[in-house]
């Protein structure tokens, strides 16, 4: 799959969505994470029942990162949708603080780092990071 694919909206809100995925950010840096069975990449996952987006945003960036970040630092960016229709809200937030990552979580590790990882580096490698962290950049210039 490649980002031509995968319909990508920034600004733009959905009301309909089956998971999240979260750029997490903590004193200007980027929070990646190991996941066990791929690569790096950004904390997300799926919407457990009835969780509002903002819950979801929190419980996934505890349990894949350790990161404990509040409510009021959410900030929605935009959607995306694959081919198969999985759609997902696409959120930034700042870390509080970081706690151990849990010990039955899919990650292994989480690195912080000031540039976006390499795209050989990622478990996905469809240009859906590079376009978010595009969008990210050229709105703060």
């Amino acid at each position: 799959m490649n980002i031509d694919q995968i319909n990508l909206q920034f600004n733009k809100t959905v009301t309909n969505y089956d998971s999240v995925l979260i750029v997490l950010t903590y004193q200007d840096q980027f929070v990646f994470v190991k996941n066990k069975k791929r690569a790096w990449e950004l904390t997300g996952g799926k919407v457990d029942n009835y969780e509002t987006m903002n819950e979801t945003a929190i419980r996934e960036a505890y349990e894949e990162s350790g990161a404990i970040i509040n409510e009021s630092d959410i900030e929605y960016i935009g959607y995306y949708v694959l081919p198969n229709g999985h759609t997902t809200t696409i959120v930034k937030a700042e870390v509080s603080y970081f706690k151990d990552i849990p010990k039955e979580s899919e990650t292994t590790e989480r690195i912080l780092t000031k540039e976006p990882l390499d795209k050989n580096l990622l478990s996905f490698q469809d240009g859906l990071y590079e376009e978010i962290f595009k969008y990210l950049e050229a709105r703060h210039e």
